[in-house]
């Protein structure tokens, strides 16, 4: 397996969107620390190419239909595998804005 540098996705006070990370090449699998947050889910959006367009990151189900890959409501102070499928651009948001104080995610691309 190989791991990328680890970067930070910064979500600022009363916000819910991290500027852009770049993670120097696409990649499969990213790995999020999520740090203390007020009660939000957490999703991670891609584009394929900086600037772009940022989407949700969906996976298909054994039956076809897709959900979009986002974490369950909570607190943070955990660590969450997701796969990437790709992608090189992302954006970390949450469905809550933070009040109290920027948060920071630290984020690392994987790949095998």
């Amino acid at each position: 397996m190989i791991i990328g540098q680890w970067l930070t996705a910064t979500i600022a006070i009363n916000g819910t969107l991290s500027d852009e990370v770049d993670l120097g090449r696409p990649y499969d699998t990213l790995l999020v620390v999520v740090p203390a947050i007020d009660s939000a889910q957490v999703n991670v959006k891609v584009a394929e190419k900086t600037g772009g367009l940022f989407q949700d990151v969906h996976i298909t189900e054994s039956d076809g239909s897709s959900a979009v890959v986002k974490s369950d409501l909570g607190t943070g102070g955990i660590t969450w595998v997701i796969p990437l499928g790709g992608f090189q651009f992302i954006k970390v948001q949450t469905s809550a804005a933070q009040a109290g104080g920027a948060r920071s995610f630290r984020v690392c691309g994987c790949r095998s």
